[in-house]
């Protein structure tokens, strides 16, 4: 199971409890198209960091790579507070990350660049223990991707 995607329910109860209850979208729009833009940023964003990741990065990738994780979990957990349920995103992820593993790398980067500026944006407007919650849940899946290339034997 993909370990964004195991994040949700954890991610969206720590986001709730530093959130200020707020107004959420229209309830009649059904959830593939109120957050279809917010599981493409995921998606998106997910497919650029693992096809770059490789078993000994820089400090500077390492860094590049927490960013852009930070950014697909502040879209994860805006999509949360705005009202999509926990098998609703999975659904949604799922049916997403098919559709942009076709895409070619052209298509793929400008849309990742405008995902993480959007994400970023997101993280600078949440709460201090929102901002903790999503860096830990980034790192945490970071080191865990990494943990695994090492583990990986070479071909």
């Amino acid at each position: 199971m993909n370990p964004v995607r195991r994040s949700y329910p954890l991610l969206l109860a720590l986001l709730l409890a530093g959130q200020q209850a707020g107004a959420t979208g229209p309830a009649a729009e059904p959830a593939e198209s109120r957050f279809s833009g917010a599981a493409l940023c995921v998606a998106v964003l997910e497919r650029e960091v693992k096809s770059g990741l490789h078993p000994d990065p820089t400090p500077q990738e390492r860094e590049q790579w927490q960013r852009r994780l930070e950014s697909a979990f502040a879209h994860i957990g805006n999509a949360y507070l705005s009202g999509l349920s926990g098998s609703e995103g999975k659904a949604l992820l799922r049916s997403t990350e098919t559709s942009v593993s076709h895409w070619p790398e052209k298509r793929l980067k400008p849309q990742a660049q405008s995902c993480h500026e959007q994400g970023q944006a997101l993280l600078g407007q949440a709460l201090g223990l929102q901002k903790m919650i999503v860096r830990s849940s980034a790192e945490r899946l970071l080191n865990k991707e990494l943990a695994k290339l090492s583990r990986t034997p070479a071909p």
